[in-house]
C-alpha cells in the first residue's frame, strides 16, 4: 500500500499532462531531430518518454484502484471505450518477434469497440507483449487514415498526431489487439489524480474482517 497517496495522483496528473501535449508535441520533436544516425539516441529517448509515463502511469492508476481507502467508490468505476482488432481466421497469434512487426495477423479493418474498466486497461499496459505508438493524420481518425487507399496521396504524408497506443497481454494477443486511444488513457489518469477521497466507512463483516470504502 501507498503510505501517501497525494504525491502518486499528483505526478499521474502531470503525467496526463505530458501524454496530452504528446499529441501533436511528439511528432513535432521528431521531425525536428530527422532520421539519421546521429539522431536515433535522441529518437529513442522521445519514445521512450512517452512509454515511461504510460506504464508508470498505468502501474499508479492500478495500485491506486486496488486501495479502497486512496481513491472514491466513483474512481474505482471510471471505463474506458477502446477499439478491438480481431486476430484473422487461421492466423497465429504473435510471438515475440512478430510483436515488434506490422501486426498484419490482425483485422485492421474491421474495428469494434468495447467498454473496459480502468483496472483492465492498466492491465492491458502491465503486461503487454504488444506496446506500440498508434499515428495518424492531424484531425484524420486512425481508422480512416489507415483504411486510406494506396492511391490516396495522403498515404505519402507523414502522420503527424499521436493517437494513441496499440497493445495486447500474452493472453488478449490470441483474439485481439486493442487501441487505446491518447484521449481516454489522458481521461481516466486524470479521473484518479483528482479524485479526492472526503470520508472514510469501514465495517467489520461476520469473520471479523475490516472493509473500507471511500467516498
Amino acid at each position: 500500500m501507498f503510505n501517501e497517496s497525494w504525491p502518486w495522483k499528483r505526478d499521474l496528473g502531470r503525467t496526463a499532462e505530458r501524454l496530452e501535449g504528446a499529441r501533436l508535441g511528439l511528432g513535432r520533436r521528431l521531425d525536428q531531430l530527422g532520421d539519421s544516425d546521429e539522431s536515433y539516441e535522441e529518437v529513442t529517448e522521445a519514445l521512450y518518454e512517452v512509454e515511461r509515463d504510460v506504464m508508470s502511469g498505468s502501474f499508479a492508476a492500478r495500485r491506486l484502484l486496488g486501495m479502497p481507502s486512496k481513491v472514491t467508490k466513483g474512481a474505482r468505476a471510471t471505463t474506458a471505450v477502446v477499439g478491438r482488432f480481431s486476430l484473422r481466421q487461421g492466423a497465429k497469434p504473435p510471438d515475440l518477434w512478430d510483436a515488434l512487426g506490422d501486426l498484419e495477423m490482425y483485422d485492421m479493418g474491421r474495428p469494434r469497440t468495447a467498454t473496459i474498466s480502468a483496472n483492465e486497461l492498466c492491465n492491458l499496459f502491465v503486461h503487454s507483449v504488444i506496446f506500440r505508438t498508434a499515428w495518424t493524420l492531424e484531425g484524420l481518425a486512425w481508422e480512416e487514415y489507415w483504411a486510406l487507399p494506396e492511391d490516396d496521396p495522403r498515404v505519402e504524408a507523414e502522420p503527424t498526431e499521436f493517437v494513441g497506443l496499440l497493445v495486447a497481454t500474452d493472453k488478449s494477443c490470441r483474439d485481439h489487439v486493442t487501441l487505446v486511444s491518447r484521449e481516454e488513457l489522458v481521461r481516466v489518469f486524470r479521473v484518479l489524480a483528482e479524485d479526492e477521497v472526503t470520508q472514510l466507512k469501514s465495517r467489520r463483516d461476520r469473520k471479523g474482517r475490516v472493509h473500507v470504502t471511500a467516498t
